[in-house]
């Protein structure tokens, strides 16, 4: 499983810095035809706001699977072992819980949006609104995994030990 997860992670890496460079690329070249030959690429708008979109997702993806998203924990951090754990947990509850609207909120709109195509490129925008539902069940099945891990692994602290 956890080459699985490696293959996994190295493919949405590779996913997501191929979408940077393509982005990066098209604002190049729109500067350059906009500078020197007064014209410009008309897809660029489009595809840029649909790539970047699917961007911020695979990269919610890759923090939630290395767990780096940000966070303040450094009130929870001075909480004894007991209390810490409980809050984490509900922590944990409450993100699974975020992910589930976004779930919903994303299958919505993909179903919405289905014969709603984008006006230059003819992308359908249910592409575009279907990375909501994507990275709502990714991070949301990283975190289900987790509180697992982390209620299965845990040891009641012995008296005098938090």
């Amino acid at each position: 499983m956890g080459a699985l997860i490696k293959i996994c992670t190295r493919a949405l890496e590779a996913l997501s810095a191929t979408i940077l460079f393509v982005l990066t690329l098209m604002v190049f070249l729109n500067v350059v035809l906009r500078y020197c030959f007064n014209s410009g690429i008309t897809v660029t708008e489009e595809l840029g706001r649909f790539l970047l979109v699917w961007l911020v997702f695979a990269g919610t993806i890759l923090a939630a699977g290395s767990d780096s998203h940000v966070r303040v924990d450094l009130f929870v951090r001075k909480f004894p072992r007991l209390p810490r754990f409980w809050i984490e947990v509900i922590c944990d509850i409450i993100m699974i819980y975020c992910c589930w609207l976004i779930i919903q909120g994303g299958w919505k709109q993909t179903v919405l949006n289905v014969h709603n195509y984008l006006s230059v490129s003819g992308v359908p925008e249910s592409w575009m609104y279907g990375s909501g539902f994507v990275g709502g069940v990714l991070v949301g099945a990283i975190l289900v995994v987790r509180l697992a891990a982390r209620v299965s692994s845990f040891r009641h602290p012995v008296a005098g030990e938090g």
